[in-house]
């Protein structure tokens, strides 16, 4: 390989700038030499030092050859040394390790490799080569067959480590991402993505709160004519040409100011030339490092016992209810027979005992529960999926789900039957993860477009979208539609809200929401063509100590419930279509220490629900010709 003088090339590329994108400067740290690994068509694997990798100078070290037979596979870099091939003859996965000092590949019972998986074949075919790369801390990211991103993370040493067993079968944290013919890692989860017709786009995905923090940002175009592109981490690329000489070029991104440093040309700095002809170019991914990103930190959650319970029914017809107990344990009380009310087996999981807040739930398409909340310890969601639909949860501690935000979760089920779940961060941002697929696992959270909003939350199923329905910092009720996991723009409800808003979706669409507001009375609105009129009219005159839970009945009729401030859940329903309501009512004379919740169930009805000072489930509910009400007894077991 020859290196020569920077040669220029005019507008083959521009970066594209992206709005609204605030961070702060990040400090960048390199090694005084990147190790720069090929593979040269005849197999011969090679080291090549680049000098100043953090400036572009056209500086090379010592090129040596130091291995052969390596032309069958593709090959990848990892941090400190760590190298990876792929065969392209039996799929295996083998790990190496380059010792630099030694000068020579590490040895494992006599191998120069460990074969650490399997059916990784389809990188090693042209189309796909670009498709597979590691970044900073030895994560491998796949672009897969059926167009996921999925991560694989290393855990303990050369000798003895592993794949972690989240992460082991490979963990899809996105979707969508057929649309790329190439990824490349440029840092600590920080990823870049190629489109065929040139335009390029990065992500910083954090893994230990298993969030995107920055997304897709759009992030130049033209660079399909580079045949490969990597990185020695530090938002420094190195791209490759097949013709013009097989010129080496050499960028670096500032994530603070979205720009590219300047090179003095229209592309980036020449750093050599004569690249076009090796099977694999890549560098230690751990060569340059950057310190100073804005990063998520965990928050500070409350602690709260006396949040609301959250209910659902099973496919059998009984009803569980979801809930942190006094003693911050996840828990959930289960009809032992569908329409008993007064009869009730208690779980709390074991393993955490510090959950705080209301737990979010849903009903897979499976038949089986799944449950989560917050922590006050630490701000990471935890929770669990029911072993068996409608039957037990099975035993062993509840599953770390990460999250690192400061609002509860709210799960709800998607037109396609998938789940997803809501959250809003310490800043009064919206957050929201998805199913991949009916079933199957979560991929990692993504903000929405929002900001300013408190951590009351509702959300809905409307038709084939999601509706969010927020109180925001300043008091306003705003509520957004969320489509294919991008939110409309946010209309404004009304002013003077405190608590959560709660809201129905009538059957054309139109949200009608209602709020506890400043003068302590429940108030609604209904929009209409997509716009509330802003005017808030008040349900009644009764005093009231938190916010009202609502429901759509099966007859088209609403029905809502709230806690007054005498300490009791009090009622009122509908008294007929685009009607007012009737006066409210205490329906059955049991204390409450929570708000309530609503619930529709399959035939229809109503029941709302909440817990009793003495920390037993109560609830209202409506039979045949009669409004009921019934507390609980019941065993009471941790699992």
């Amino acid at each position: 390989m020859i290196v020569a003088a920077a040669l220029g090339v005019s507008g083959l590329f521009a970066p594209a700038a992206q709005a609204d994108v605030s961070a702060s400067a990040a400090a960048l740290v390199c090694d005084t030499s990147v190790k720069v690994y090929g593979v040269t068509p005849g197999g011969e694997f090679f080291v090549y030092p680049h000098n100043e990798p953090e400036n572009g100078v056209f500086d090379w070290g010592v090129k040596r050859t130091v291995g052969s037979g390596w032309k069958a596979g593709r090959t990848l870099a990892g941090p400190d040394g760590v190298v990876y091939s792929m065969v392209g003859t039996t799929g295996e996965l083998r790990r190496f390790r380059w010792d630099e000092t030694a000068g020579d590949w590490h040895s494992w019972n006599g191998s120069q490799f460990r074969v650490v998986g399997g059916g990784w074949g389809r990188y090693t075919q042209a189309e796909h080569r670009n498709k597979v790369t590691v970044d900073e801390k030895g994560r491998l990211y796949e672009i897969t067959a059926e167009g996921d991103l999925e991560v694989f993370v290393w855990e303990g040493d050369d000798a003895t480590g592993g794949w972690t067993a989240e992460t082991g079968g490979g963990k899809v944290i996105d979707t969508g991402w057929g649309q790329y013919d190439l990824v490349v890692a440029a840092g600590d989860g920080v990823l870049y993505a190629r489109r065929p017709g040139g335009e390029l786009f990065r992500y910083r995905y954090h893994a230990a709160s298993d969030r995107f923090v920055r997304y897709a940002q759009p992030s130049g175009h033209g660079w399909n004519m580079f045949n490969r592109i990597f990185s020695p981490g530090g938002d420094v690329l190195y791209a490759s040409r097949p013709d013009n000489g097989g010129e080496l070029l050499w960028y670096r991104y500032h994530e603070d100011t979205d720009t590219w440093a300047d090179t003095g040309r229209d592309v980036g700095k020449l750093v050599g030339h004569g690249w076009h002809g090796e099977l694999d170019v890549v560098a230690d991914t751990d060569a340059c490092r950057l310190t100073g990103h804005d990063l998520p930190t965990r928050p500070a959650v409350p602690e709260r016992f006396d949040a609301p319970t959250t209910v659902l029914q099973a496919q059998d017809g009984r009803v569980s209810y979801f809930y942190v107990n006094g003693e911050g344990g996840l828990s959930v009380a289960t009809q032992r027979t569908a329409g008993d009310y007064g009869l009730l087996d208690y779980r709390t999981f074991t393993g955490h005992f510090d959950f705080t807040g209301q737990p979010g739930a849903g009903l897979r398409r499976d038949g089986r529960f799944e449950t989560l909340a917050n922590s006050h310890d630490d701000g990471e969601y935890r929770g669990r999926v029911q072993q068996v639909k409608n039957g037990v949860w099975g035993s062993g501690p509840v599953t770390p789900e990460r999250g690192w935000l400061l609002g509860d979760p709210v799960v709800v089920t998607e037109a396609d039957g998938a789940l997803s779940q809501f959250a809003v961060d310490e800043a009064g941002g919206l957050w929201r993860r998805a199913q991949i697929a009916p079933d199957g696992p979560y991929a990692a959270w993504r903000a929405l477009a929002a900001s300013g909003l408190s951590t009351d939350i509702t959300v809905l199923r409307n038709g084939a979208a999601v509706d969010v329905v927020a109180r925001f910092a300043d008091g306003t009720a705003r509520a957004t539609r969320v489509t294919g996991g991008s939110a409309g723009a946010w209309r404004t409800v009304g002013a003077g809200v405190t608590g959560r808003p709660a809201a129905v979706a009538h059957p054309n669409g139109d949200l009608q929401v209602f709020a506890r507001r400043a003068d302590g009375l429940v108030h609604t609105q209904r929009e209409s063509g997509g716009a509330f009129p802003g005017t808030w009219s008040a349900v009644g005159g009764l005093a009231t100590a938190g916010p009202p839970a609502a429901v759509l009945q099966g007859n088209g009729l609403m029905a809502l419930a709230v806690r007054g401030v005498d300490g009791f859940v009090h009622q009122a329903d509908q008294e007929a279509p685009a009607a007012g309501f009737g006066d409210w009512g205490v329906r059955y004379f049991e204390e409450t220490a929570t708000d309530p919740t609503g619930l529709v169930l399959a035939d229809g009805k109503p029941i709302f629900t909440w817990r009793t000072p003495g920390g037993l489930v109560a609830t209202s509910y409506v039979s045949t010709g009669a409004v009921n009400a019934r507390g609980s007894t019941g065993a009471t077991a941790r699992r």
